[in-house]
């Protein structure tokens, strides 16, 4: 058998070795450190993208809604104003109607008050001329 010694030096030498290893890898996590940090940035910054964006899309789709809605709102709001034109219409010919009954009943009543009847009419016309 052979024996096997080690001396002071060789001991000395493998520290170094080691430490020498170890600081190599020390070295090597410090430079990819920045890359870690930089990897990290980029997926955080993806996610707030991506956070934004469907942000986004809702708005997107609530204008879009609410473009519909407002031009529900127009539609609707032509109609009540052509609705509300034939109303006015009809409360001027119910007046007219009104005004003749008036003129025919005071007609007969007075039996002799022929111009009254006359002016009512003509109004009567004047009044479906313009309106035709």
């Amino acid at each position: 058998m052979q024996e096997f010694t080690i001396t002071s030096s060789q001991i000395l030498g493998v520290c170094g070795f080691i430490a020498s290893l170890w600081t190599v890898y020390k070295i090597i996590l410090e430079l990819k450190k920045p890359s870690d940090n930089m990897k990290e940035t980029v997926n955080r910054h993806s996610q707030l993208l991506n956070s934004d964006n469907e942000r986004l899309k809702a708005i997107e789709v609530f204008v879009k809604l609410q473009g519909e809605v407002n031009k529900k709102i127009d539609e609707h709001t032509q109609t009540l104003a052509e609705h509300n034109e034939k109303l006015e219409a009809d409360k001027q010919r119910g007046n007219l109607m009104l005004k003749a009954n008036i003129a025919i009943l005071d007609g007969l009543l007075s039996e002799g008050d022929k111009e009254n009847l006359k002016e009512t009419r003509k109004e009567i016309q004047e009044y479906l001329v313009d309106k035709n």
